[in-house]
C-alpha cells in the first residue's frame, strides 16, 4: 500500500513539475536569443524571442517588455521600441501596489509567483534606450525629455528607495542626461547633472569606475561658460590630466557611445539539506544527521537514522562578469581610447546584494513552512502523502532568475 502511494505520488508530481513553467528557469528561456545577440545577429535574436514569448499575451510582464524594447531598438524599429518601454514604465508604476495573494503564493511556492518588478537599475535604464531611440529619429527634444525623466526617477529613488540599498543613483545616467540637456540648449541643467555624476563616480566602492575624462572636460567647460570659475578650478586641480583643450571656433564634438557584451545573467544556486530522525538519543541523532548531511546528502541508514525530509532552498546569483574590452578610435591623424562609463554587471550584482537578506529570510521561511506542511499532511493522511508534500516542496523551490537579459554589460 505504501509503495502504491509513493508511485501515485511520483506520477502526480511529474505532472506538477510539467505544469510549473518557472521550473525551467528564466535563464534557459532566453539562452538562445542571448546567443544570437552575442554573435551579432539581432534579427535572429528577435525571431528567437518571438518564438519563445509569442505576443506576450494579454498581460505581458516586465521581462517581456524589457527584452522586446531592446531587441526592437537593435533592429531599428524605434517606434516599436518606444511602445514597449512606455508599457514597461506603466507596469513598473502599477507594481508598486503589491497583491496580497501574490505575496502569499510566493511564500508557498517560490518568488516567481509574484510579477517581476525589475531591479532598481533596470527601471531607470529604460530611459537610456528611449533617449537613444529619439536621437536615432533626430528628435533631440524628445531625448532631452527622457533625460529629465531619468533624473526624476533617480531623485525619487534616492529619496524613497530601500534603506538597505546602496544603489540609489546612477553616475552614468546623470552624465548622459547632462549631455542631453546640453544638446537641447539647457546648459545650467547640464551643469547640475555633470556635478552629480562626478560626485557619484568618486564613490568607487559602489560603482567601481573612475569618472571618464570626457565628463570632467564637459564639467569644466560648462562651469566656465556659466561663469562658475571657482568651481571649475576645483575640478581642474582634482583632475589635472583631464583639463579641456582650448575651444576651437567652428568645431563641434562627436560623442561615441559603445555598448559591449551582455549583462551577466542570473543563475540559481540550489542547496538540499536532509533531515533525519531516529538514533539512540537526540544528541546522537543530531551528530549523525550533521555527518551524513556533510558527507552524502541522500538517504543512508546509520544508527537507526531514517531520512525524514529533504529541505530544499534555491537562491539567485549573478554570473561572473567579464573585464571591459579596450576600445580605441581614430579619425584622420587623431586617435584615442574610449573609457568605460558604466558596468551594468556590477549594478546587477549590487542590486541583488542590496535585497539579498530579504530574499534569504523569505526562502528559509518558505522551506520551513513546507516542512511543517509535510509533517501535518503525513499526520493526517499517512506517509505516502507526506512523501508527496516532500517532493512537491522540492519541485516548486526555484530561484527567481528573471532579469533584463538583453542589456549590455558595459557602456563606453
Amino acid at each position: 500500500m505504501q509503495l502504491l502511494q509513493r508511485t501515485l505520488a511520483a506520477l502526480i508530481l511529474a505532472g506538477v513539475a510539467f505544469l510549473l513553467p518557472a521550473c525551467s528557469g528564466y535563464a534557459d528561456k532566453v539562452a538562445e536569443l542571448r546567443g544570437e545577440l552575442a554573435a551579432g545577429r539581432p534579427e535572429a535574436a528577435l525571431g528567437s524571442f518571438e518564438a519563445a514569448y509569442g505576443d506576450g499575451g494579454d498581460d505581458p510582464g516586465l521581462p517581456y517588455l524589457f527584452e522586446r524594447g531592446t531587441l526592437l531598438y537593435l533592429n531599428g524599429d524605434h517606434a516599436g521600441c518606444q511602445t514597449a518601454f512606455a508599457a514597461a514604465e506603466t507596469v513598473v508604476d502599477d507594481l508598486y501596489t503589491r497583491s496580497l495573494s501574490r505575496e502569499a503564493a510566493r511564500l508557498i511556492f517560490n518568488d516567481t509567483a509574484q510579477a517581476y518588478r525589475g531591479e532598481l537599475f533596470e527601471r531607470v535604464w529604460v530611459h537610456y534606450y528611449r533617449a537613444l531611440a529619439f536621437l536615432a529619429e533626430g528628435d533631440r527634444s524628445g531625448a532631452a525629455v527622457e533625460g529629465r525623466a531619468a533624473v526624476e526617477d533617480l531623485q525619487r529613488m534616492a529619496d524613497t528607495g530601500p534603506d538597505e540599498a546602496k544603489y540609489r543613483n546612477d553616475p552614468f545616467l546623470q552624465y548622459f542626461s547632462g549631455l542631453l540637456y546640453e544638446m537641447d540648449g539647457e546648459l545650467n541643467d547640464a551643469w547640475i547633472n555633470y556635478v552629480e555624476a562626478e560626485r557619484l563616480y568618486r564613490a568607487v566602492d559602489i560603482y567601481g569606475i573612475r569618472a571618464p575624462r570626457g565628463l570632467i572636460r564637459d564639467l569644466i567647460r560648462a562651469g566656465e561658460r556659466l561663469g562658475f570659475d571657482e568651481e571649475a578650478a576645483v575640478y581642474k586641480e582634482r583632475y589635472p590630466e583631464a583639463a579641456p583643450a582650448p575651444a576651437e571656433e567652428g568645431l563641434a564634438e562627436v560623442l561615441l557611445l559603445i555598448d559591449t557584451g551582455l549583462v551577466p545573467g542570473k543563475i540559481s544556486r540550489r542547496m538540499d539539506f536532509p533531515i533525519y530522525t531516529g538514533g539512540d538519543d537526540d544528541e546522537d541523532a543530531a551528530w549523525d544527521t550533521a555527518a551524513l548531511a556533510y558527507d552524502n546528502w541522500h538517504y543512508r541508514e546509520s544508527r537507526n537514522l531514517e531520512l525524514d525530509y529533504i529541505l530544499s532552498i534555491a537562491l539567485p546569483a549573478v554570473e561572473e562578469g567579464r573585464a571591459p574590452p579596450k576600445l580605441s578610435w581614430s579619425a584622420g591623424e587623431r586617435s584615442g581610447s574610449l573609457e568605460t562609463a558604466a558596468d551594468l554587471g556590477a549594478l546587477s550584482r549590487q542590486c541583488l546584494e542590496d535585497r539579498y537578506g530579504a530574499v534569504m529570510i523569505r526562502t528559509v521561511a518558505r522551506a520551513l513552512l513546507k516542512y511543517w506542511a509535510k509533517e501535518k499532511v503525513e499526520e493526517k493522511h499517512g506517509e505516502g502523502w507526506g512523501f508527496v508534500a516532500d517532493i512537491f516542496g522540492s519541485v516548486t523551490e526555484v530561484a527567481d532568475t528573471r532579469s533584463w537579459s538583453t542589456l549590455p554589460e558595459h557602456v563606453h
